[in-house]
């Protein structure tokens, strides 16, 4: 099996109990990294700094909501569009797309971020509008992370539209289309509840 082919589409090349295996072992050491980061969930796709510390259950409880939703809503379409749509199959999607949005997580987090933002923020405010008293090594470290972190986004998405289409023997861009726009609103509407 060729690393290339397994990027291009992990649900074409590994069984499913595979992948549902290397997807629950994600769900819980990315809620434990969240976890000991002191963020939570705020939606599918991003995380907050919440007031008070969160516990480890707290979070993997959230961490659920943001599976379950998107599976439900994912599960109901596909069985809509093709009866013979297996939960395993959605379930796997749910567990490994979200995989490049918990290693941009781990990178930003080996950034100093906090400091990087109070070191501009306090050269704006001091009218350094051109950031000339930043560390221009900090910035591009913080330019290659943004860029990188929005190949991961869109990866993620990737991998949302390549598993969806496995699990409902899809072939139309439409279809393709309707599953990211879903994923869309719904993130939108869970933002409005956490």
């Amino acid at each position: 099996m060729k690393v290339k082919q397994i990027l291009l589409n992990p649900f074409a090349e590994f069984m499913e109990w595979k992948l549902f295996f290397v997807g629950v072992f994600g769900f819980l050491l990315s809620s434990y990294f969240i976890y000991l980061s002191g963020q939570q969930f705020n939606g599918f796709m991003h995380f907050y700094q919440p007031e008070m510390t969160v516990s480890l259950w707290a979070v993997m409880r959230v961490h659920a909501y943001m599976v379950l939703a998107p599976f439900t809503l994912l599960y109901a379409i596909g069985t809509l569009l093709n009866r013979k749509t297996r939960i395993i199959d959605v379930m796997n999607v749910i567990l490994i797309m979200p995989f490049p949005l918990y290693l941009a997580l781990f990178l930003g987090k080996l950034l100093n971020q906090d400091k990087f933002s109070d070191e501009v923020l306090k050269a704006v405010q001091s009218g350094d509008h051109t950031l000339e008293g930043v560390d221009k090594t900090e910035m591009l470290f913080f330019g290659m992370f943004g860029i990188i972190s929005l190949l991961m986004l869109f990866y993620q998405f990737y991998l949302l539209v390549k598993g969806m289409n496995v699990a409902v023997n899809n072939k139309k861009i439409g279809i393709s289309i309707l599953f990211v726009g879903l994923y869309f609103i719904l993130d939108l509407c869970i933002q409005f509840y956490f």
